[in-house]
């Protein structure tokens, strides 16, 4: 994902209010991406079977 700073260095005249979008935008992509984050890590099988709880090692077998 392109930093305002990336795009100032392209465009070295850029208007301020484009440099302020990309930082928005910037956030607000940053955000989304945290909460997908912790949507998938709630979707997370944290039951595990009883094989798996107890021989761990059972799963990993070649």
């Amino acid at each position: 994902m392109r930093t305002a700073a990336d795009y100032l260095r392209k465009h070295p005249s850029a208007r301020p209010s484009t440099i302020a979008f990309i930082d928005r935008r910037n956030a607000v992509v940053e955000q989304l991406k945290r909460e997908l984050e912790a949507d998938e890590a709630a979707k997370r099988p944290t039951n595990k079977s009883i094989i798996g709880r107890f021989m761990p090692w059972f799963g990993r077998r070649a």
